[in-house]
Order: structure tokens, then C-alpha cells, then sequence
């Protein structure tokens, strides 16, 4: 081997050791850096998406589950990514989509804020009429952001039939 041709592989050799180490650097800094959404959204320009929520009955927890929707729609939106949502509604959770009479609690307002924030954003809301009658509650009692349609399970299989994910909501 010449001398000049071991000195020039030294230098390669350095060369490439930089660069793989310059990219596991960034790799590192991206993994440690703010939590994004961008490997799931990657390619992705309309998130199909309905929320089955059935088993919620603290306010509180709704809440929670409300604004954890609205802000994965808004990192969808943030990432160029056009989110069609659809929240159904049904079991107990039906009890806490309802109109208030009287004074409304704080988590109420919330509930009613979050809903009508969805709504407004395009997100479509439907009550199972179902599980309204077998619950004795009244088709007029909801907040007016959500529809009462005859059955969500056939929502649930009509939404996925259309290409939308479903995510239970315990």
C-alpha cells in the first residue's frame, strides 16, 4: 500500500466517522426535543377519526377527554393535516352532554364550551337514541351541538366503512 493511499483512507475514514456521529447527534437532539406527532402524520393529509365515548361519567374526566380531542385536532392542523372528526355519544356519558337547568357547574360550562369549540371546528356530534330510551332521558335534553341519530353503533360501523379510525374513549 502506498503511504499517500493509507493517508487518504485515514481521512475518509474521519470523514465518514464525523458525519455518522453529526447524525446520531441529531437524532438525539430530535428525540429529545418537544414531542410532535410527525412520524404518525407523516404523508397524511385528512385524519379520519370518531370518538366512541360511552363509559365517561365523572365531569370532570369528560372534560379531560374533550380537550385532549381538541388539541389532537389542533397538532393535526398544525402539521398541514385536515382533521374529519365525528364524537359519538353514548351509555352514561349521554348524562353529561345534557342542557343544565338551573345553575350549571363549572364543568358543565366547560363540557358545553368544549362541545360548541368542536362543533364550530367542524367536528360532528350524534347522541344514540338507543341508549337515550333505554336511559329515560329526553331526545330535547342535549346541548344543540349534538344530533340524536337512531343507533351510534350503526354510526361506528358507517363511519369506518367510510374510511374513519375509531378510538374508544373509556
Amino acid at each position: 500500500m502506498r503511504p499517500g493511499t493509507r493517508k487518504l483512507g485515514l481521512r475518509v475514514l474521519l470523514l465518514v466517522t464525523t458525519l455518522v456521529g453529526g447524525l446520531g447527534v441529531g437524532h438525539a437532539q430530535k428525540a429529545t426535543g418537544e414531542p410532535n406527532d410527525a412520524d404518525a402524520l407523516k404523508g397524511v393529509k385528512t385524519l379520519k377519526v370518531v370518538y366512541d365515548i360511552s363509559a365517561v361519567t365523572e365531569p370532570k374526566m369528560m372534560v379531560l377527554f374533550l380537550q385532549a380531542i381538541a388539541d389532537a385536532r389542533d397538532r393535526a392542523l398544525a402539521a398541514n393535516v385536515k382533521p374529519e372528526l365525528v364524537l359519538t355519544f353514548r351509555g352514561p356519558a349521554l348524562k353529561l352532554i345534557q342542557k343544565t337547568t338551573g345553575e350549571a357547574t363549572e364543568e358543565q360550562k366547560q363540557i358545553a364550551k368544549l362541545l360548541a369549540d368542536l362543533k364550530q371546528h367542524g367536528a360532528a356530534m350524534e347522541a344514540c337514541d338507543f341508549a337515550v330510551q333505554a336511559l329515560k332521558l329526553e331526545r330535547e335534553s342535549f346541548l344543540p351541538e349534538v344530533k340524536v341519530v337512531a343507533n351510534t353503533f350503526n354510526s361506528l360501523g358507517g363511519y369506518q366503512a367510510k374510511g374513519y379510525g375509531i378510538i374508544p374513549v373509556p
